[in-house]
C-alpha cells in the first residue's frame, strides 16, 4: 500500500511559493553593494537586521534561513515518513560532507569550507561549523563517528591510514551514500528510486568527466558507483576507450537523452563548473514534470529539495558577486532558474 503523502506534498507546496523567484535574483543581483543587498535580504526575511554587511555573514544568513526550511520539513514527515525523505536529507550531508572534506585536504579557510551549504537535523548549523574547523579529513571522519553519522562511519577504513587519500574518501562516501539511498527510496517508490539513480549517475558522469584524460581502464573499478540508471560499468568503459573529450560529451548526450538529465548535456559543455547548475536545473525541470503526472508521489517534496539548494546557491553567488563587484549580467547569468 502506497504511503500517503497528501498533507506533505501540501506543505512542501507551500514552502516553494516562499522561495525566492526569478525577479527578485535578478533584482538582487543588481544591488550595488554588500550594504544594499544586505537591506534588500532585510526585507526579504533572509538577513535579521543587526547582521554586518560581509560576504560571510550573510552567507552564513542564507545558510541558517535554509535549515529552518529543511527543519520544518524534517518535522513535518514525521516519525512514520522520516525514513522515507531520508535520502534527501543524507544527500544533502554528503555534499557538506564532501566540501568539508575537501576544503579540509586543501587547507582552506572553515568558514570558506560552508560555502553552499544546507544544515540538517543530523548535521546542524553547530556541526558544520565544528567539522570546517576540522584541521585534516582524518579528523573530520573520526568527529562524524564520534557522533555516530552513518555517512562517516562508512570512511573509517579510507581514514585510517597515516595519509588517507581524498580521492579514497571521496568514492567511498559516494557508495556509502548510494547504498543507503537506494535502500531509503524503496520505502518512498519509484519516484524516489529514480531521484537516487540520478544523483548516482551523476557522480559518474564526473568521473567520467575528471578521469577521462587519464584513459586508464582501471579507474572504472576505482570510480564507479553503483545504484544508477543510464550510465553502467560497461557504458563507463566504452567512454574511457574514446579518444577525445567531445566524443565523451556527445556519448554522453546520447545515452541520456532520455533521462532526467538530458537537458544539462545539449550542447557543448564548454565549462564543466557549470555542469552542476545545468543538472540542477534539469533536476527541478523533471520534478515539476514528476509532480505533474502524480501529484500524489514525492515530486513536491523533491522538488522543494532540489529548489531550495539552488536558491542557497543562487544566493551564494549574488553575496560573493556584489562583494566582487562582478557585473549584474554576469552574476545573473549564473543563476540556477528553472
Amino acid at each position: 500500500m502506497a504511503q500517503y503523502l497528501g498533507d506533505i506534498n501540501a506543505r512542501a507546496r507551500g514552502l516553494r511559493t516562499h522561495l525566492l523567484p526569478a525577479g527578485d535574483l535578478e533584482r538582487l543581483a543588481r544591488s550595488g553593494n554588500l550594504s544594499a543587498l544586505k537591506r534588500e535580504l532585510d526585507g526579504l526575511g533572509y538577513a535579521p537586521a543587526d547582521a554586518p554587511a560581509t560576504a560571510p555573514n550573510l552567507e552564513k544568513a542564507i545558510r541558517r534561513h535554509a535549515a529552518r526550511q529543511m527543519a520544518l520539513l524534517d518535522r513535518w514527515c514525521g516519525h512514520d515518513r522520516r525514513m522515507t525523505f531520508a535520502v534527501l536529507f543524507e544527500d544533502e550531508d554528503r555534499r557538506s560532507i564532501q566540501a568539508i572534506l575537501r576544503g579540509a585536504a586543501q587547507g582552506v579557510a572553515s568558514e570558506a569550507r560552508m560555502t553552499g551549504l544546507i544544515p540538517t537535523t543530523s548535521l546542524p548549523e553547530r556541526a558544520l561549523q565544528t567539522l570546517s574547523g576540522e584541521p585534516t579529513p582524518a579528523d573530520v571522519v573520526r568527529m562524524l563517528v564520534l557522533w555516530n553519522h552513518p555517512l562517516g562511519v562508512a570512511l573509517v577504513n579510507a581514514s585510517s591510514g597515516p595519509h588517507p587519500s581524498l580521492f579514497d574518501l571521496e568514492i567511498e562516501l559516494q557508495r556509502a551514500f548510494a547504498r543507503r539511498g537506494v535502500a531509503h527510496a524503496r520505502k518512498g517508490g519509484p519516484q524516489l528510486v529514480e531521484y537516487v539513480e540520478q544523483v548516482v549517475d551523476l557522480m559518474n558522469v564526473w568521473s567520467a568527466l575528471l578521469h577521462f584524460v587519464e584513459r586508464d581502464p582501471s579507474i572504472v573499478d576505482l570510480t564507479f558507483v553503483e545504484g544508477g540508471r543510464w550510465l553502467t560499468r560497461d557504458l563507463f568503459h566504452e567512454l574511457m576507450s574514446l579518444e577525445t573529450m567531445p566524443q565523451v560529451e556527445k556519448r554522453l548526450a546520447w545515452e541520456l537523452r532520455k533521462s532526467s538529465l538530458a537537458s544539462a548535456f545539449r550542447g557543448e559543455l564548454d565549462d564543466l563548473a557549470n555542469l552542476e547548475s545545468r543538472a540542477l536545473r534539469a533536476q527541478i525541470d523533471w520534478q515539476n514534470r514528476a509532480a505533474r503526472v502524480d501529484p500524489s508521489g514525492p515530486a513536491p517534496v523533491i522538488g522543494f529539495a532540489m529548489e531550495l539548494r539552488a536558491e542557497v546557491r543562487n544566493l551564494g553567488g549574488i553575496i560573493w558577486g556584489v562583494a566582487l563587484q562582478a557585473p549584474a549580467a554576469l552574476i545573473q547569468a549564473e543563476l540556477v532558474v528553472a
